[in-house]
């Protein structure tokens, strides 16, 4: 054939085969292996996961948690500053009512006394004392839903998500979808990738009524389980919704126009702080999603706090408000100069369930504003009360009742002990959460959302929202190239190969542009990469000019040495990688002769395998001998033996040829004894694995069934070993058209006789002859048993 059509050829198949692996995991995985190099992901500190963590859930309680955890947080979280609440969790069901135990045990029972004491001194009439009771225990049952949404309308700037699918939604969740929750602002110029759903699962009405708005979750992994990538706009009913960040970022950037079109997402004259506007662009993949590129850390280490820190101050405050109730009825305040901690709290409430009932009313100063200025007055007079001298003239009024003394001081301890958590704590999460999107997700280990990227396994799917926050923040994005792209680059490398190479004399120089071509290819597209944040498939030009190399260095070999041919169709008939290197270094060692050398034989059987014929099918027989024999085969391989043949469960192999070894009789005994710890690890795996309900995913079907019978049956495996060193014939033999690579001699047969005779002394299963043992060091302990 002629050498051009025979090239043109080769091209055309390795380009065809290499364009099979476009679009596929291993393209994804070089695409992750370039972003390495890359500067890390800015990450602002304007952004911060709420972790709902192992300290968490110890702390807090078993998992999910009960809905007004997340409105104590939220009150907490405004308080301190935070500008969003974004949750990654979904609230699609109602949560049913919780009992108010603080309330039962500690607040009910005053409210009723005072009642009975107003009744008993003529203050109200028994109608309305039972009226006044009545109310009262209305408030035993807390409708966690309701306090939740309070709320998220307190926190003022809020966000749920849902997932687009193909579930139906009720008529009010459509309403919603519809008319609250699409992107309002929008532009579309052509756009033909963004995928549309028809349905989807959404939070209760109530809870996003609450909020600034909602956005979605969807996120698809690729099939190796990598989450890679996701889609900034996705369209229910011919509208648009953002990603879940996406939404409170459009917030905080001023409401911009979003562009949307096959190439970009533009974010118009984003409002970047107060003397800042500039656009953003979103590159979209060939599939209308944006690539991830994570920050270079595992998520441990991202800006993140726990759920816990938050709500331990929701937990402090209640603390130290009791403790001020007391002090309060025990008239501490009376010697106190600032105004009454404990009236201020309850202003605070008062404040607090105003706004949620009824919103804010500035005429009247029911304000968040107000709130925090109560809230700010509670604390700088809890501290003027905890470090003035307020507890010293309480003291000095009771230093003669010692029980009373010590009371007030113990007071005064727990309240200081409180308040010193709380000063610590709040100082520390407003450093933290002030002017910050806040990301509910989860992380404890009991929960099951998590994925991998390139830098985790095991990382929390939640991170997913941070990472693409912080790549719009700081405009930090990656980019893919249509895959013709590659097919063409991949098309002029390998003609370009093709001419270089037949001008090219000397394989040697042949071989060397090849390989400098292909690194030259890989290291051009990574830069090209490093510089446009593009990413070309690697796959098609480089393994297509790596198959073209290869090819036609192949059948330069072939075309250039008979010798090489012969060596190349004697490969497949080679037992082991020594005899394959001998071959290749000396081609005239492949004859049907054979020669003498030192080695030693090395026999196994299983006994009483027969018995295990009788319980097993054809199937089932043949899949236990392939996991055994794997198993013992590649220990003998391991200690550089070769495996001449199997007979049934027998293994027959050989150490010390064709390579000469002078150890070979240490590493066939040491192969054996490696081969019965093997067999005892076998006897446990089938034993825990017949155990078992249902076959492990990775198993066949023969092999776990056979493992059951094997165990019903009260049967082991246990391998009888003979070994025999001594002179031995050791070749190629057989016909022109079949040969096997074997060994022969009455050494051979000893060997095979020892494996027998094991039964005999009920050894551990390993015999070894004198002159086997004659060979072996102080590392390997023998004992004589008898002269056969």
């Amino acid at each position: 054939m002629n050498k051009k059509i025979l090239n043109l050829i080769i091209v055309s198949l390795s380009v065809v085969v290499s364009s099979l692996f476009l679009l596929t995991t291993t393209d994804k995985k070089m695409s992750d292996f370039f972003q390495r190099p890359l500067k890390s992901t800015e990450e602002s500190s304007s952004v911060v996961m709420i972790n709902i963590d192992d300290a968490s859930v110890e702390n807090i309680g078993t998992w999910p948690f009960n809905r007004d955890i997340y409105a104590s947080a939220l009150i907490t979280m405004r308080e301190l500053g935070a500008e969003s609440a974004v949750f990654d969790l979904s609230f699609l069901d109602k949560s049913p009512a919780k009992v108010d135990e603080n309330y039962v045990y500690n607040e009910l029972p005053q409210y009723i006394q005072a009642d009975f004491d107003r009744l008993k001194a003529d203050q109200q009439s028994a109608d309305d004392t039972l009226n006044s009771i009545l109310t009262s225990i209305g408030y035993v049952v807390r409708p966690l839903d309701q306090i939740l949404a309070n709320e998220l309308g307190f926190f003022n700037n809020s966000y749920l998500c849902f997932s687009l699918s193909e579930d139906k939604v009720s008529e009010e969740e459509l309403d919603q979808m519809e008319n609250f929750l699409p992107l309002k602002n929008i532009e579309v110029k052509g756009d033909t990738l963004t995928p549309e759903f028809s349905g989807a699962l959404c939070a209760l009405p109530e809870l996003v009524a609450k909020t600034q708005g909602a956005g979605f979750v969807n996120a698809d992994k690729d099939e190796d389980g990598y989450l890679r990538r996701l889609h900034p706009v996705l369209k229910f009913n011919g509208k648009y919704y953002g990603q879940l960040v996406l939404v409170p970022l459009l917030k905080r950037f001023g409401n911009p126009l979003v562009q949307i079109s096959n190439s970009s997402i533009v974010l118009k004259n984003c409002k970047i702080d107060e003397n800042t506007t500039r656009d953003i662009k979103i590159p979209r993949c060939r599939d209308g999603s944006v690539q991830i590129k994570y920050p270079k850390k595992q998520y441990v280490d991202y800006n993140a706090t726990s759920l816990w820190n938050i709500y331990r101050i929701h937990l402090y405050e209640g603390f130290l408000k009791d403790v001020l109730s007391e002090m309060n009825e025990n008239g501490f305040f009376d010697y106190f100069e600032g105004d009454n901690p404990f009236d201020l709290w309850e202003a605070c409430q008062y404040m607090h369930n105003e706004i949620v009932t009824n919103g804010e009313d500035a005429e009247n100063e029911i304000t968040f504003d107000s709130y925090m200025n109560y809230k700010n007055s509670f604390y700088s007079n809890v501290d003027l009360l905890l470090s003035g001298a307020a507890e010293q003239a309480i003291l000095s009024e009771s230093e003669n009742d010692a029980d009373l003394t010590q009371y007030v001081k113990d007071a005064f301890a727990v309240a200081k002990e409180y308040y010193n958590e709380l000063k610590t704590g709040r100082a520390e999460l407003s450093e933290q959460l002030k002017d910050a999107i806040c990301i509910f997700g989860t992380t404890a280990t009991s929960t099951t959302d998590f994925g991998i990227n390139q830098y985790e396994e095991g990382f929390p799917n939640p991170g997913v929202h941070y990472t693409f926050a912080n790549m719009i923040l700081s405009q930090d994005f990656v980019d893919d190239s249509a895959p013709w792209i590659s097919i063409l680059i991949a098309i002029i490398l390998c003609l370009a190969y093709g001419l270089l190479s037949d001008k090219i004399r000397g394989t040697s120089r042949q071989i060397v542009l090849g390989l400098v071509m292909i690194a030259g290819t890989a290291l051009l597209l990574f830069l090209y990469f490093a510089v446009t944040r593009r990413f070309i498939g690697f796959i098609a030009p480089v393994l297509s000019l790596a198959l073209t190399f290869i090819a036609t260095t192949v059948i330069g070999f072939m075309t250039a040495s008979k010798d090489k041919k012969f060596i190349t169709n004697a490969f497949s008939q080679c037992l082991s990688k020594e005899v394959v290197n001998e071959i290749v270094a000396n081609p005239s060692s492949f004859k049907l002769g054979g020669q003498r050398l030192e080695m030693t034989a090395i026999f196994t059987d299983i006994q009483k395998f027969s018995s295990f014929s009788e319980l097993l099918t054809a199937s089932q027989l043949v899949s236990l001998l392939n996991y055994y024999l794997t198993r013992m085969s590649d220990i003998i391989m391991d200690e550089r033996g070769t495996v001449d043949k199997y007979e049934g469960d027998a293994i027959i192999a050989l150490v010390g040829a064709p390579v000469k070894m002078e150890d070979h009789a240490v590493r066939a005994v040491t192969a054996a004894i490696k081969m019965k710890a093997a067999e005892e690890e076998m006897n446990k795996e089938i034993l825990q694995i017949a155990s078992l309900d249902t076959k492990p995913s990775d198993m066949e079907e023969d092999l776990f069934d056979s493992f059951k019978i094997l165990v019903s049956n009260g049967k082991k495996l246990f391998t009888r070993i003979g070994i025999n060193s001594g002179e031995m014939i050791a070749g190629y033999m057989g016909s022109e058209n079949k040969k096997n690579y074997t060994m022969m001699g009455n050494n051979v047969n000893l060997a095979s006789r020892l494996e027998g005779v094991n039964k005999q002394y009920s050894t551990g299963g390993i015999l070894c002859s004198e002159a086997t043992a004659k060979l072996l060091d102080s590392s390997i302990v023998v004992r004589k048993l008898d002269r056969v």
